[in-house]
């Protein structure tokens, strides 16, 4: 059990908690155009998607002898690569799957098209994640990447035991790409993956925290998910931008 009343995991909840950007509802209910979707999974799949990998094995090639968050990170790593844990894919593999299930062409994910129109406020928190990622001290890149890119604004919920997401066919029947925008379920093998590993993951994230961060580390790592946070923000209004949301718009459909 992670102890929500540690101060350090206090405080990186309380970023966790602002998570949670205005233009979210729209992509969870009906009503985006095709263009739009679009918009958006570039933008995923370029920033942190095709290359989480590579991330992960940046941060772990920072941390010394300590074999748990080791073995952590490299079982992560293993997943998002080859799939080897979940049974399935390389993560980047079936997020192009996912794609292709909502009638999108390969090549529209490929880097000269992406890149190209990428928001400027992306191009920044991309660069955020490959600096931070290779960069001392490991704590902090590790948090980054295990708490902060791939946690949620249900973290706290999650951590308290109050919220469980879905798993399976359950976590796919009710997704928003196949209730609203008709996404083929066979084709969201990557949320079934999630579904199937991502419990281990969270707590072995809090755990590489709570186990190997020094009190003259932990400002570092706050301050590190603090600027990611304040990143992700500028990022995702970006984001919205290009796709022509407003919070007056999302508020009112």
């Amino acid at each position: 059990m992670i102890p929500l009343s540690h101060p350090t995991v206090s405080r990186l909840l309380t970023i966790m908690d602002q998570k949670n950007h205005w233009a979210y509802p729209s992509l969870t209910r009906p009503g985006l155009s095709r263009a739009q979707l679009l918009v958006h999974f570039q933008h995923e799949y370029a920033v942190y998607v095709r290359d989480f990998p590579v991330l992960l094995a940046r941060a772990l090639g920072q941390v010394p002898d300590v074999p748990d968050v080791r073995r952590a990170l490299a079982e992560n790593l293993y997943e998002e690569q080859t799939g080897g844990l979940s049974k399935s894919a390389p993560h980047p593999e079936l997020f192009l799957r996912m794609m292709e299930g909502l009638g999108y062409e390969r090549a529209l994910f490929a880097e000269p098209i992406v890149s190209r129109g990428l928001h400027e406020a992306a191009r920044a928190y991309t660069s955020f994640l490959r600096e931070k990622s290779a960069e001392a001290p490991w704590q902090a890149a590790a948090a980054l990447l295990t708490i902060f890119v791939e946690g949620s604004v249900n973290e706290r919920a999650e951590l308290a035991g109050t919220y469980a997401r879905a798993k399976g066919d359950a976590a796919v029947a009710r997704h928003s790409l196949v209730v609203n925008y008709g996404c083929p379920p066979e084709a969201m093998q990557l949320v079934r993956a999630h579904g199937d590993v991502e419990g281990g993951h969270r707590d072995d994230a809090w755990r590489i925290v709570l186990d190997h961060t020094p009190d003259d580390v932990t400002k570092i790592v706050v301050e590190t998910c603090m600027e990611a946070l304040a990143r992700w923000h500028r990022y995702r209004d970006g984001v919205a931008s290009l796709m022509g949301l407003t919070p007056a718009s999302v508020a009112a459909a």
